[in-house]
This record gives C-alpha cells, sequence and structure tokens, in this order.
C-alpha cells in the first residue's frame, strides 16, 4: 500500500511538474505578439529623394513585440540607386516605453544594408541610432506629435557622420482619416561627403518634407501625399513628388 502511495505521490508530481512547465512556456510565448504590412508604392521617396528613380516600390515589414516594450523589426524594399544592388534590407532593435498615456519614448538602434551592391564602390551599407518623444492626445484624443533625432558614425559611401531631425504630426479629420505632415533636417559631415552624395560641394545640409493624408478600412491604409526637399535640384531623383501607396496590415 505504501509503494503504491508513493508511485501516486510520484506520479501527480511528476504530472504537476510537465503541467507547470507548460503553462510557463504558454506564458513567454503570450508575452510575444507578431505584426507586418506589405506595400506597394507609387515611388519609394524617402529623407528627400527617390530611392527608386520614380519607378513603383513593393515593401514589406515584420515586427515581433514584447510586453516589456522591446521590439525587432525587418524591412525590405526593391531599390534603384545604382549601386549594383536592386534591394533594401534593414534590420532594427528598438524599445518603446510609456511614460504615462500622453509620453511615449524610444530608442532605436538600425542596421541599413543593400545586398550584393558593387564591391569596388565604398561601403553602402551604414548603422543608425535614433532616440525619439511622441506627445499624444494633445489636441485630440488620437493626435500625435513627434521628435526623433537619428546618428550613424559612418553614413552611406563611407561620408562620414550624418545627423537627422525630424518632426511630425498626424491629426485625424474624420473617422478612420488622417492628416499629418513631417519635415526633417539632415547634416552631413563636410561639403565634400555632401558633394559625393548629392553631386554639390556648395552644401552640407538641406531639409525635405512632407505633407498627406491616409484613409483606413478593414486593415488597409490607403495613402497620399506630397513630398520635396532642397537637397539639390539638378537632380531628377530630388524633384518633388506625388506618392500614392496602398498598405495591408497583418
Amino acid at each position: 500500500m505504501k509503494n503504491k502511495l508513493m508511485c501516486s505521490l510520484l506520479a501527480v508530481m511528476a504530472i504537476s511538474s510537465v503541467h507547470a512547465e507548460t503553462v510557463e512556456e504558454s506564458n513567454i510565448l503570450k508575452s510575444f505578439s507578431s505584426s507586418g504590412t506589405v506595400s506597394f508604392l507609387t515611388d519609394y521617396y524617402s529623407r528627400g529623394y527617390s530611392q527608386t528613380e520614380g519607378d513603383p516600390a513593393v515593401q514589406g515589414t515584420l515586427r515581433i513585440d514584447h510586453d516589456s516594450g522591446l521590439y525587432a523589426q525587418l524591412f525590405a524594399s526593391n531599390s534603384e540607386l545604382d549601386i549594383g544592388s536592386s534591394i533594401e534590407l534593414d534590420y532594427y532593435l528598438g524599445y518603446d516605453y510609456l511614460v504615462n498615456d500622453h509620453l511615449k519614448l524610444n530608442i532605436q538602434y538600425a542596421d541599413i544594408n543593400y545586398p550584393g551592391s558593387d564591391k569596388s564602390l565604398p561601403d553602402t551599407d551604414y548603422e543608425e541610432y535614433s532616440v525619439a518623444a511622441t506627445g499624444m492626445g494633445l489636441l485630440t484624443d488620437d493626435d500625435a506629435l513627434n521628435f526623433t533625432f537619428y546618428y550613424s558614425p559612418e553614413y552611406f559611401f563611407q561620408t562620414g557622420k550624418m545627423l537627422r531631425y525630424e518632426t511630425s504630426y498626424n491629426y485625424p479629420i474624420a473617422k478612420n482619416w488622417n492628416a499629418y505632415a513631417q519635415v526633417g533636417y539632415n547634416k552631413f559631415s563636410s561639403h565634400e561627403a555632401y558633394d559625393v552624395l548629392w553631386a554639390t560641394d556648395q552644401e552640407d545640409s538641406y531639409y525635405d518634407y512632407k505633407l498627406g493624408g491616409n484613409y483606413n478600412y478593414n486593415d488597409f491604409i490607403f495613402d497620399l501625399y506630397y513630398v520635396d526637399s532642397n537637397i539639390n535640384k539638378e537632380l531628377n531623383y530630388a524633384d518633388d513628388a506625388v506618392i500614392f501607396s496602398i498598405t495591408k496590415a497583418f
């Protein structure tokens, strides 16, 4: 009888241990969530210039978030930068911290890559660090004002450090409709670096602008926006443009 009781007790303990481990694993998995997007754009225009020479682009993102605020993200897009690569592949690691219902902070590391780029050119890949603050519910329940500072210690084509200061504001104008504006200031290491990047040594910084609106419907986002910059007006890929995009979120 004692042996039977002992065996029964050991069996219950083993089952309880397995159940506890299963519950723990389940709770760990529940602390993670995933999301992503697929986008079709009439032009991949970023930070003041077209990265597809005015041609359409297909882009995708995949993101994993942890309840703590940590996240990892992958971004991919076709590109046409005349560097021997036709794709951009970026990796992000970051942390979101919600201070309160009206303020969120973010720090992020980005690794920007152009697989297959011409090895005879200076390195096209670079790293970028950023810090951001977002104020929410300032004028309405769903508006947002964001300030972000970006720093790259060795920018595209090994042109030295690059600084970017960016401000954006999103305002809900009706149900599922939003209007937004963005302005960025980009500062490079020297006039020589600017010449390598933008074919003129008369400047070492430039502004870029974005103004538009979007409509959200059943996880689809329809975007229409105007973009411009003062990089170098003699460059066709830095002309102003009107861009339309469709994004499916999942």
